[in-house]
């Protein structure tokens, strides 16, 4: 088994997430069948920037770390916003990692912190393409509520 290491924090940990944001986000772009293009174009510094530069949003990241690697290998970042909607807005375990159960424990971290911030609401957006991940999903109690059709730009 491995030595795993959580470190929670803010905005300050973004830049630790980015190289696997951009291994999610890269798995977006070979998964969707419509919106490639938005996942080729998305740069790590202009979603950072997004959590950075919005004073409304709390922001809440959780890394685990594979200790006898150092290297992060799983990544969660939870939002509230004014309006007390909670999002957890992006989550990723590296694809050997998913054996242990780490999505299940930044899941409920995620929702543990959420919670303690008395939310009304919590949502998760998942992308076109990543439907899988609506099982893992509705374990904890996440369902489709809406659908939300986009025209594709030529």
């Amino acid at each position: 088994m491995n030595n795993f290491e959580f470190v929670t924090g803010g905005i300050e940990l973004l830049d630790f997430v980015q190289p696997l944001w951009e291994k999610l986000n890269k798995h977006h772009e070979v998964n969707s069948n419509y919106f490639q293009s938005r996942f080729i174009n998305l740069e790590f510094e202009v979603r950072k920037n997004k959590f950075v530069n919005d004073n409304n949003l709390e922001v809440k990241v959780d890394l685990i770390k594979d200790v006898e690697k150092d290297l992060n290998i799983a990544y969660c970042i939870s939002t509230v916003n004014k309006e007390l909607v909670g999002e957890i807005d992006s989550l990723f375990v590296e694809k050997e990692y998913r054996k242990y159960g780490l999505g299940d424990k930044l899941m409920n971290r995620a929702l543990d912190w959420l919670n303690s911030n008395q939310v009304k609401t919590k949502i998760i957006g998942v992308a076109e393409g990543n439907e899988n991940a609506l099982e893992f999903y509705k374990r904890y109690g996440f369902y489709k509520r809406r659908v939300i059709l986009e025209q594709i730009s030529e």
